[in-house]
């Protein structure tokens, strides 16, 4: 039986550097996708408190997949870029999707802490086996791998251990954080309803907190070279407050990278996801963190952005329907017929919308006499033509306003 090993990664030290480099959630979300491309369909997160002060001194990952071998950690740990996922685009047993493809998830951990381990187990036909694979921060190019031995008592799976952390990193605990986890792994869990991922006991449950599921496709993104990339937008509406990300993914949904763009589209909370090939090819390269100096990939976000927009003053029309129906019945409606062609019908869409808004800020007008709610929209609607400044003085005036009846 062999002992333990040390295994050198051949790459330059600023390579590995680059590597270690990501915000806590989306680190903490790789560890998550190498188990789940590890066919695991229970994962957990927990934290351990046990420094001095009563701090976080270390995250642990556990799952129920089928752990890897102990040559497959030489190749896995030793040869950075050159991962089995690359070739391989489901997983073994159950076949989903795998989500990374460069073998450089693992180290994210070292964005959390500055010491991992791997505690691996899994199944051979000699018999069950375990073992363990240690990294530092110290010196990143140096596994080690432990001596294998008989475990016929435990379950397969990997249980990743990080100490030394960086900080205490609560936000994983908190409300937002776990509404962060659920956005990225939205799609995911959605497609794969035997999948369980839970943060500190807490399960991540996407479409408990869903309120509506949109999807769209987009023009295609065209190379230079004569590739044609499809696109496809999803977007999903949230029940709970979100930071209205749009997430670059790969043509299956796995989010690489997100944009925060700021959308005007007041009282929706959402997050989209853009899904391409071409984005895989991107992140393959290193460059999806660039995308805002990609042509291509800026075209198809502005493409996103306008659907996105589209989609929701389409729901808030919808949403302001009712009182616009009462408004047409009162005959107080300051339009006639129905829209004659497309930019009209926005039009009136903007107007629904913005009148919609005013009423909720002074209920008194929805009281008024028929006479006076007529001037109002009346009004309402030539503010709202003759541009934003003008909307907005009609608006502080509102605010103020009696209306006699």
């Amino acid at each position: 039986m062999a002992g333990e090993e040390h295994v050198s990664v051949a790459v330059r030290d600023d390579f590995l550097a680059r590597q270690t480099k990501a915000k806590p959630i989306p680190a903490l979300a790789e560890l998550l996708w190498n188990s789940l491309d590890g066919d695991a369909t229970d994962v957990s997160v927990e934290f351990v408190y046990e420094d001095l002060a009563g701090g976080m001194s270390k995250i642990v990952v556990y799952d129920n997949g089928d752990g890897f071998s102990r040559n497959d950690a030489r190749a896995l740990f030793g040869n950075l870029g050159g991962s089995w996922k690359r070739h391989i685009r489901q997983t073994k047993r159950n076949h989903r999707m795998i989500h990374g493809q460069e073998g450089r998830g693992r180290y994210k951990a070292f964005a959390l802490g500055q010491s991992a381990t791997w505690k691996v187990c899994y199944d051979e036909p000699s018999g069950r086996k375990a073992f363990e694979v240690k990294l530092l921060q110290a010196d990143l190019t140096d596994v080690t791998i432990t001596e294998e031995a008989p475990a016929p008592s435990r379950s397969t799976g990997v249980i990743v251990e990080i100490s030394d952390l960086r900080r205490d990193f609560r936000t994983f605990e908190s409300d937002e954080g776990v509404q962060d986890m659920n956005e990225i792994f939205a799609l995911y869990l959605m497609n794969y309803r035997g999948v369980s991922i839970s943060i500190a006991g807490q399960s991540l449950d996407p479409e408990k907190a869903i309120a509506s599921h949109h999807r769209v496709s987009l023009p295609p993104i065209e190379t230079a070279e004569g590739a044609r990339h499809s696109v496809e937008l999803e977007v999903i509406e949230w029940r709970t407050d979100a930071r209205r990300v749009l997430y670059l993914c790969s043509a299956s949904g796995f989010p690489f990278d997100q944009v925060e763009t700021r959308f005007h589209v007041p009282g929706f909370s959402f997050s989209a996801y853009l899904k391409s090939t071409y984005v895989e090819e991107l992140h393959n390269e290193e460059r999806v963190a660039l995308s805002e100096m990609d042509p291509l990939l800026t075209a198809a976000v502005e493409n996103a952005r306008s659907a996105i927009k589209d989609y929701f003053r389409e729901k808030a029309a919808e949403k302001a329907r009712s009182l616009v129906d009462e408004w047409i019945a009162e005959d107080v409606y300051p339009y006639r017929g129905e829209p004659q062609n497309a930019v009209e019908k926005v039009e009136r869409q903007v107007f629904d919308i913005v009148a919609v808004q005013v009423q909720e800020l002074a209920p008194d007008l929805a009281i008024s006499s028929a006479k006076a709610k007529a001037l109002h929209l009346r009004m309402l609607r030539n503010a709202i033509e003759r541009g934003p400044e003008e909307l907005q003085r009609r608006c502080h005036v509102v605010r103020g306003l009696t209306v006699d009846g």
